[in-house]
C-alpha cells in the first residue's frame, strides 16, 4: 500500500510543491509579460527591447496613403499601429491634395491621437454664386456654421441671410423694423457682439452719431427684433454678453462706473445680481464668472477673482494693466482658467483652481503652464477646447490641454487690417488674412496653406462639415461684389 509507505509520500510532496512552484513562475512570467507588452515594450529584430506607442492617424478626406520616414505604410487612414520610440517624419497624402506633413516624437508607452489632418485641394476654384450691388460692411455666421448674414449696403435696417446648406439659393431679405432702430443723423454702422445657441438670434451693436445701442435681431421673425439698450432702462451699459449663449439672459456692464449686473428679458426691470469695481470678466456657463477687480488694498495690484454661484474665490494677483485678458473653459470635463494681462508678456493657464483652493485654502493655486508672449492681445479656445492661443498680430503662444505641449511660433505673413487676431477655423487651425489671401496652419504653426481671397473687414466662412469656403469679394472691375463659394474637395 503506496500510502504507507513514508519515502513516497515525502517524494510525492516534493513533487507537488515542485509542480506548485514553477505554476507559481508561470504566471508571474505571464504577469510580467503581459505588463511589458501593456507598456508598449517588445522585441525588435535584432533582439533588442523596445518601447512602442499606439497611434491613431485620421485625416480629412479619407482614405489617404500615411508615409513613415518616406516609406508609405501599409494601411491608409482611418488606421492604428504601434510605433517604437523615437522621432518620425510623417506625411498624410492623397491625389489632388496637399500633402499634410510633420516631424513628430514618440516617447513610448503612451497613446497619441492624430486625428486632425486636413488635407486642402492642391487646386482651388472658387465660383462666384451671386452679385450684391456694392460692398457689404458685415457679415457673420451663426454658431452651427449654417446661417450666413450679411449686410445689405444699399438699405441700413436690412439683411441677406444666406443659407450655406443650400448656398445656390437665393437668400432671405431681413429687415429690421425701423422704430427698433434709433435714427442716425450723420453716420451709423453695424458690429457684430454675439450669436445664441438657438442660431436663431444674434446682439448688433448699433453705432451711430458718437452714441451705441443694442440690437437682439431675431434672424427668422426680424419683426420681433429687440432693442436692448431701451429694453433695460433701468441700467447704462455700454458692453451685454448672453449668459450662456442664451438671447434672454444677459450681463450688462457699465465701463464708466465699472459694475457688472445680470438680468432677465423676461423681467427686465429686475436686477439679478451685481458686482462693483469690474475692470474686466469674462462670463462661463450660466452662473460662472471670471473678473479682474481693483477692490484691493495693495496699491496697483488688481485681484483676478472667479465667481462660482455665490461664492468667490481668489485666483491671483496682477499689476494694474490697460488690458486684462481672461478666459475659462472645460476640456474633458476639466474646467480651465487662462489669465494675462497686454502689459506683461506672461498667459498664466490654471487646471482647476477651485478644487485647488477648496483642498488647501491657504495657498494662492499654482499653474500647469506659463505661456510666454510680448504684450499679448487676445486669448481664445479651440472649437474642441482642446487648444488655448495667446495671440500679438502674428505671434502665437498655444497649450495642448490634452498633451500638455506648449509651442510658441511666429508667421511671417502679417494681418491685414482692420484684423487684431486670429480665428479658429475649427478645434485644430487657425486662419487669418494676409495680403488679401485667406490663409490657414496648424495650431502649432506648422501645414501653413494660403487658400482663397479673402476680405479682411468682412472674413470668410466655412460650412459645417469644411467642405467649402464662402466670401464676399469685390467686384475689381465695378462697384459691386460677389457672394463666392470655394470649393475644398478635390474635383
Amino acid at each position: 500500500m503506496d500510502y504507507l509507505d513514508p519515502l513516497k509520500n515525502r517524494r510525492d510532496k516534493r513533487l507537488l510543491f515542485i509542480g506548485y512552484f514553477l505554476i507559481t513562475i508561470m504566471i508571474a512570467l505571464t504577469t510580467l509579460v503581459l505588463f511589458y507588452v501593456t507598456e508598449g515594450f517588445g522585441v525588435n529584430g535584432n533582439g533588442s527591447v523596445i518601447q512602442n506607442s499606439l497611434l491613431f492617424f485620421s485625416s480629412q478626406p479619407n482614405p489617404a496613403n500615411i508615409y513613415i520616414n518616406n516609406k508609405l505604410f501599409s494601411s491608409q487612414t482611418n488606421t492604428s499601429f504601434l510605433l517604437p520610440a523615437g522621432t518620425y517624419n510623417v506625411k498624410i497624402a492623397r491625389s489632388g491634395y496637399t500633402p499634410w506633413q510633420r516631424s513628430i516624437i514618440v516617447n513610448g508607452g503612451t497613446v497619441e491621437h492624430f486625428d486632425y489632418p486636413f488635407l486642402f485641394p492642391s487646386k482651388l476654384i472658387t465660383t462666384n454664386l451671386m452679385s450684391i450691388d456694392s460692398l457689404p460692411t458685415l457679415d457673420t455666421q451663426s454658431l452651427d456654421r449654417r446661417w450666413l448674414l450679411v449686410s445689405n449696403p444699399n438699405q441700413f435696417n436690412q439683411f441677406f441671410l444666406y443659407d450655406l446648406n443650400n448656398p445656390t439659393n437665393n437668400p432671405v431679405i431681413d429687415t429690421i423694423p425701423t422704430s427698433v432702430i434709433s435714427t442716425a443723423k450723420t453716420s451709423q454702422s453695424w458690429k457684430v457682439i454675439q450669436w445664441s445657441s438657438d442660431n436663431q438670434h444674434l446682439i448688433l451693436e448699433h453705432i451711430y452719431d458718437g452714441q451705441t445701442e443694442f440690437i437682439l435681431v431675431d434672424i427668422q421673425n426680424p419683426a420681433l427684433s429687440v432693442n436692448l439698450t431701451k429694453t433695460f432702462t433701468n441700467l447704462s451699459f455700454d458692453k451685454i454678453v448672453m449668459i450662456n449663449n442664451q438671447y434672454n439672459y444677459y450681463y450688462l456692464y457699465n465701463s464708466t462706473s465699472q459694475q457688472l449686473s445680470s438680468v432677465s428679458l423676461a423681467s427686465p426691470q429686475v436686477i439679478n445680481m451685481t458686482l462693483y469695481n469690474i475692470l474686466a470678466f469674462k462670463a462661463y456657463s450660466n452662473n460662472i464668472i471670471l473678473f479682474a477687480t481693483n477692490d484691493t488694498s495693495k496699491s496697483g495690484k488688481v485681484l483676478i477673482e472667479e465667481q462660482v454661484g455665490s461664492k468667490v474665490y481668489i485666483i491671483k494677483s496682477l499689476n494694474s494693466a490697460s488690458r486684462y485678458l481672461l478666459n475659462l473653459t472645460s476640456y474633458n470635463s476639466i474646467p480651465y482658467v487662462v489669465i494675462g494681462d497686454s502689459n506683461s508678456d506672461k498667459i498664466y493657464i490654471y487646471q482647476d483652481p477651485i478644487s485647488q483652493l477648496n483642498n488647501n485654502p491657504t495657498l494662492s493655486p499654482g499653474p500647469i503652464q506659463v505661456l510666454l508672449i510680448q504684450n499679448p492681445s487676445y486669448i481664445s479656445f479651440s472649437d474642441s477646447s482642446q487648444f488655448v492661443v495667446a495671440e500679438n498680430m502674428n505671434h502665437f503662444a498655444v497649450y495642448n490641454f490634452q498633451s500638455g505641449y506648449a509651442y510658441n511660433y511666429s508667421i511671417k505673413s502679417q494681418l491685414d487690417q482692420p484684423q487684431t487676431n486670429a480665428v479658429w477655423m475649427d478645434g485644430d487651425r487657425l486662419t487669418y488674412v494676409s495680403n488679401g489671401n485667406l490663409i490657414v496652419f496648424d495650431y502649432d504653426g506648422a501645414n501653413l496653406r494660403v487658400l482663397s481671397k479673402s476680405n479682411p473687414s468682412l472674413l470668410s466662412f466655412f460650412n459645417k462639415n469644411y467642405s467649402d469656403i464662402f466670401s464676399i469679394l469685390d467686384n475689381n472691375n465695378s462697384s459691386s461684389s460677389y457672394f463666392t463659394e470655394t470649393s475644398l474637395v478635390a474635383q
